[in-house]
This record gives C-alpha cells, structure tokens and sequence, in this order.
C-alpha cells in the first residue's frame, strides 16, 4: 500500500478561540474514505498556540534553540489532540517521537501523526523527510493558503505559482525563510531542498477539503504544484 505524507499546518488546528474540532473531524472523515487504498504520515504544526507561547517566551528567553524546543512541545500536543479525533480508525497509538519509529510505525497502522522533531526544522521540513522514510513521492501540504507566490502575497504585484520547479521553490523559500522560532511560511527552505532531493511532489491545499480529495487522487486542484 502506498503512503501519503501530509503537512497539516497549525493553523488548521490551532486558532485564537481554540482547537478547530470541526474541521478536524470533516478531514477524518475524507482519509477514512482513502485508508483502504492508501496509508497516511501526518506532520501536524504548531499554529495559534506556537506562536502565543513563542512571542510571550521571548520576553524571558533569548535562546532560539530552546524557543524551537517549546513549538516543537506544542506541535507534538497538536498531534495529539488531532490523533484522538481519529481514534475510530487504525492509527498510531503514540504520537511517533523520532525516525525510527515512524519506520515501524508507518509498517503497522494506516495512520500515524507526529510533530516537530529538532530545533532549526521546521514541520515542513519533518514531513518532506517522512516521505523519505516511508519511500513517499507525495507530500500534501494543508495550510491557510494554497498557492506560492512570486514574491510576498501584500505586494499587489504578486502572482500565484500553479506549477512550480523544485529549483524555483528554493528560489521563492530562500527569500522568505528566516529561521526564527515560530516564523511562518507556507514551505520552508530546508523542506523545499529535502523536497527536491528526494523528488517529492508537493500538492498545496488550503481547508477546503474538496480540494484535499482532489490533491490525494492526483488530480488537478486549486493550490500549487511543486514537481
């Protein structure tokens, strides 16, 4: 059986009036839909939280390092709370901590969620290696927006990316990413050269998850195409 990896942004799950039990239990019920011609590796983010924690943290802490430490806790509880809404179908016990389990894992149940794994690495960047681990070529990528942009989305002048080259990716990724904890963009640079590597398609999807069907069948969707 072939896996799916997915970055599921934070935003997706954790906003201001708190954990977005709605959507998650409508995206449950799309991949129960799949999980018999499909298996699922789900990177989940740190969102509304991460950030709350991160820009408080920072009046007391000044480390970066320990700053990543905190979102990734938070990731990891996302994940958490994410995998309980999906308890009816066969997942992962545990949200999986390191590479080698998710090996043995991703052999075992037909979902498994995860979070960040080390400082400096972003969830992108944990859910481009997991198709690498599981021998993925696909990466579906859930975030607020579902298009790159030649440049930042304020400026008018932008222009939505349909399809894009792993090269120009990195191009786009290497202006935005600032490799400060709790920094958000829509794929980070670390991911987009990892992504290249291993020659991984990455689908972008917003919440819509009409979309997300279409994204998983390989089909054409709205959001962008890196390949």
């Amino acid at each position: 059986m072939n896996t799916i990896c997915m970055s599921l942004g934070g935003s997706m799950v954790s906003r201001k009036n708190g954990v977005n039990v709605s959507y998650i239990r409508r995206l449950a019920k799309v991949l129960r839909k799949y999980s018999s011609k499909y298996r699922f590796i789900i990177t989940v983010g740190g969102g509304y939280a991460s950030r709350l924690y991160i820009s408080s943290s920072r009046q007391i802490i000044k480390n970066e390092a320990v700053l990543d430490e905190i979102a990734i806790a938070i990731t990891r509880i996302n994940a958490l709370i994410v995998k309980d809404l999906f308890s009816d179908m066969d997942v992962y016990p545990n949200v999986v901590m390191d590479l080698q389990e998710l090996k043995v894992a991703n052999k075992t149940n037909d979902i498994v969620f995860m979070g960040g794994l080390l400082p400096g690495i972003s969830t992108d960047a944990v859910a481009t290696l997991t198709c690498e681990v599981a021998g993925s070529k696909t990466l579906i990528n859930v975030s607020e927006d579902a298009y790159i942009y030649d440049r930042p989305p304020t400026d008018k002048s932008a222009k939505k990316l349909e399809i894009v080259s792993h090269e120009r990716m990195i191009e786009v990724a290497a202006i935005r990413d600032t490799r400060i904890a709790g920094s958000n963009f829509v794929f980070d640079l670390v991911a987009a050269k990892l992504a290249k590597r291993g020659n991984i398609e990455v689908r972008f999807v917003n919440d819509d998850l009409d979309q997300l069907e279409l994204a998983i069948a390989g089909k054409k969707h709205k959001g962008t195409t890196v390949k």
